[in-house]
């Protein structure tokens, strides 16, 4: 048994080659069967220690997000250090996007002689070389203490959450387990269903609980508000508290996703290599968003614009330039992707789609 015990992909995920990426850095891999499958590394922590940091001449703070992952600092970036608590550690920093989003945090001080870098989903899709990190993170002796990996099935080829949810009820132990997601002599984890009651906001089906292996299968879609979107995220979240996470799973995550538990395994054993770029996914997210966005306009400020064009007619158009448009991104659109690529992939989107708007 691997020091990652039930995470450990060498169970019931053989490598034979077709188990998934074989990098997680946006590299061309082998066709896949549905080119619309996507895994990736959705949330990082890391813990390291000071000494080693120092003895490989990267502690620099003001670089350390350049350094040992690869950010380029016009796009993520942190903040200044303030002696306020965060975690464990008594001072903190913020580690902020291009879009002045938070995406991160920085803690040290008070913790030993370690330092601890959390990275969320939106700071890992600016990460374009997985291995250079996993190599400087094994160069400097960091620890890997929280890895959530995200496989995004943006047509629900895979079923949808009532489906996984229905199977998981199917198969209960007397003891309130879920034998679908059970391997080995333990006992099977427990479940929970979170039912969005059909308000289309999206349904989650949670296995196993936090601070040791959670997955999470939810409508990603209706998450980002269209309510019939097909769009489902399988996502593991892993936990360095009872284990050791290993380096390798930030290169080969798919491995890893399916070695969580056995269902995932079969599940996505009909898949084959995927492709994982951080440009596809931006895509998407613009891409639903988009659609929400002209939903929720035309609900809310349709009435208000039709008013106004009735009004002023061939004025209309520059009425709204002068008087309604300013600057700024909408809040939806703020973690989606960078500032500068949101018109073209909103443009993309609107010129490509014939978006149906309720009445």
């Amino acid at each position: 048994m691997s020091a990652l015990g039930e995470f450990s992909p060498d169970g019931p995920v053989k490598n034979t080659g077709l188990v998934g990426p074989g990098s997680n850095t946006g590299q061309k891999g082998q066709p896949a069967r549905d080119r619309q499958h996507a895994v990736t590394v959705d949330f990082l922590t890391v813990v390291f220690n000071r000494d080693r940091l120092e003895a490989a001449r990267k502690l620099n703070l003001r670089y350390l997000l350049q350094w040992i992952f690869g950010l380029d600092p016009r796009d993520v970036f942190m903040g200044q250090v303030h002696a306020k608590r965060w975690q464990f550690y008594r001072s903190s920093a913020p580690i902020i996007d291009a879009n002045g989003e938070l995406v991160g945090r920085f803690g040290c001080e008070g913790n030993g002689d370690t330092m601890c870098v959390s990275l969320s989903g939106a700071a890992c899709r600016y990460i374009r070389n997985w291995r250079h990190v996993e190599v400087n993170l094994r160069l400097v002796g960091a620890r890997v203490t929280r890895c959530d990996i995200a496989y995004d099935d943006y047509d629900g080829v895979l079923g949808t959450v009532r489906d996984h949810e229905a199977q998981a009820r199917a198969n209960m132990s007397d003891t309130g387990g879920c034998l679908l997601f059970g391997s080995g002599p333990g006992a099977p984890p427990k479940t929970r269903f979170m039912d969005d009651h059909g308000n289309g906001d999206g349904s989650t089906l949670y296995v196993g609980g936090k601070g040791h292996k959670q997955l999470c299968i939810y409508e990603k879609g209706k998450q980002l508000g269209v309510c019939e979107s097909p769009w489902v995220r399988y996502e593991a979240r892993l936990y360095g508290k009872h284990a050791e996470l290993p380096l390798e799973m930030l290169t080969h995550p798919m491995r890893y996703l399916r070695g969580s538990y056995a269902y995932m395994d079969r599940l996505l054993a009909t898949v084959g290599q995927g492709v994982a770029t951080a440009v596809k996914i931006s895509k998407r997210t613009v891409e639903a968003t988009a659609e929400a966005m002209v939903r929720w306009a035309h609900r809310q400020v349709g009435p208000t614009l039709h008013c106004l064009r009735e009004a002023l007619g061939d004025q209309f158009g520059d009425f709204v330039v002068n008087h309604l448009a300013r600057e700024g991104l909408p809040s939806r659109f703020k973690r989606a992707c960078k500032a500068a690529d949101l018109p073209a992939y909103v443009r993309e989107t609107l010129i490509k789609r014939e978006i149906p708007c309720p009445l």
